[in-house]
């Protein structure tokens, strides 16, 4: 687009006539935005991919079940990158899973308070192989 803003276009459309009508004004006005929304499609378009969707009722009706209060299109971005990501948690159940390792580190102290045995020492080896396998879910 050759324009910086609406002024400057309203300066060239108006160049040979320096005092237009509100209609004149408000007409220019709307051609600007379609010449300026034209070009943003455009540089959108080259930025980013879109693809089109479509889903049966059924299908259509498992998502909504499964999407809660958020949006289908929020819903369908948080299943992609779910997908991409291998499962990753989304963020609800990185809530649940960052207390959950909350808990998990306050038992790991209580067992280290507990005292040195062999049972301990197993069960403390376990208890911190199962806090870096949650750290990894949502780290």
């Amino acid at each position: 687009m050759t324009y910086r803003n609406i002024h400057q276009y309203l300066d060239e459309a108006f160049r040979d006539n320096p005092n237009p009508s509100d209609a004149q004004v408000a007409l220019a006005k709307k051609e600007y935005y379609r010449i300026w929304h034209r070009e943003y499609n455009r540089m959108r378009r080259k930025r980013l991919r879109e693809f089109t969707l479509g889903f049966d009722a059924k299908t259509l009706s498992r998502i909504n079940q499964a999407r809660g209060t958020q949006s289908v299109s929020k819903y369908l971005y948080g299943a992609v990158h779910n997908a991409l990501d291998g499962g990753k948690a989304s963020n609800l159940d990185k809530q649940r899973l960052v207390s959950i390792h909350q808990e998990l580190v306050g038992l790991i102290a209580l067992v280290e308070e507990f005292g040195e045995s062999p049972q301990m020492e197993d069960i403390l080896d376990r208890l911190e192989a199962l806090e870096l396998q949650i750290a990894n879910l949502y780290g």
